[in-house]
């Protein structure tokens, strides 16, 4: 009994299984070209094959990093695979997202500066979700003007709130303000204050850097303010893996944007000052390869 329904079983798997072989003359199967596909190199160039390894998606989507704030920018879709997308193309969009100058723009990925606007994404080993830091601007900041700055510090020339009706009665009475003055200074001997104390009690602010050895030596200065943050890192690398690679991703990025970049933005024409330049640059790699050596330890 077991047996006969063993064999109509055998029997119905073979003749409405999907898998089941085709027909067959003299025992060997019918085998034809339509039965073979071929995957030719320009088909492979297009990245066609690359497609059927994931989800299918609308656009290709690069996140651009800028100060603590993420901007996905998206592209055509598979435009990174098939090598169209250029860093000139994600240097311009990125641009337009910030609303800045797109001189301005310098991108980083993975401690490379991406400079070259004519190569491919590809190239860069780049590919849709990545994450590329991006840095606008390249000056130190400028301290307020002197105008501004005395503007906050008399007390007369700042007036709040009902600064249009303080101005009417100090014109108004501007000749009798000055006769007050000149009274009190001939009678006590002293200066009026709020006037020329007040100016002089605040520090003026440092004045930025503005011919390439400044700059380079501003610079500098800034460097030694990470050589004892690295090697804290380097002889005390946390064990947590997660701590780890934070504290590692904050130093490097810190290290590219203020120490870096701006080396790259520095313009030298003298002999001297580009050697200097260059052993900048080279100190502040180290710095890095410091840092990617710890982490990997």
């Amino acid at each position: 009994m077991a047996s006969s329904w063993t064999q109509r079983l055998s029997q119905l798997s073979g003749r409405w299984s999907p898998f089941a072989r085709s027909p067959t003359e003299n025992g060997q199967a019918k085998v034809s070209d339509a039965d073979y596909s071929y995957i030719t190199t320009e088909d492979l160039q297009k990245g066609d094959y690359d497609r059927g390894s994931g989800p299918p998606r609308d656009t290709d989507v690069i996140t651009i990093k800028n100060k603590k704030t993420k901007y996905p920018v998206h592209f055509p879709a598979y435009s990174i695979d098939r090598g169209e997308l250029t860093i000139g193309d994600v240097r311009k969009e990125t641009a337009k997202k910030l609303g800045c100058d797109i001189r301005r723009v310098k991108l980083l990925h993975r401690g490379k500066k991406l400079n070259d606007d004519s190569r491919s994404c590809r190239e860069e080993s780049l590919r849709d979700g990545v994450d590329i830091m991006c840095i606008t601007g390249d000056t130190i900041g400028e301290p307020e003007s002197s105008s501004d700055s005395e503007g906050v510090l008399d007390g007369e020339e700042v007036a709040g709130g009902d600064q249009p009706k303080r101005k009417r009665n100090r014109n108004r009475n501007k000749k009798k303000k000055g006769k007050k003055r000149g009274d009190a200074t001939d009678v006590d001997g002293l200066a009026v204050p709020g006037s020329e104390s007040s100016r002089t009690a605040s520090p003026k602010l440092p004045a930025a850097p503005k011919t390439p050895d400044e700059k380079l030596s501003a610079i500098h200065d800034t460097m030694k303010t990470f050589v004892p943050l690295v090697d804290d890192y380097c002889r005390n690398t946390p064990t947590d893996t997660t701590k780890r690679d934070f504290e590692h991703k904050k130093l490097s990025e810190t290290i590219l944007a203020q120490i870096l970049l701006k080396l790259d933005a520095v313009e030298t024409d003298e002999p001297e000052l580009r050697a200097r330049r260059k052993e900048l640059v080279k100190a502040t790699q180290k710095l890095l390869n410091d840092l990617d050596a710890a982490k990997a330890s």
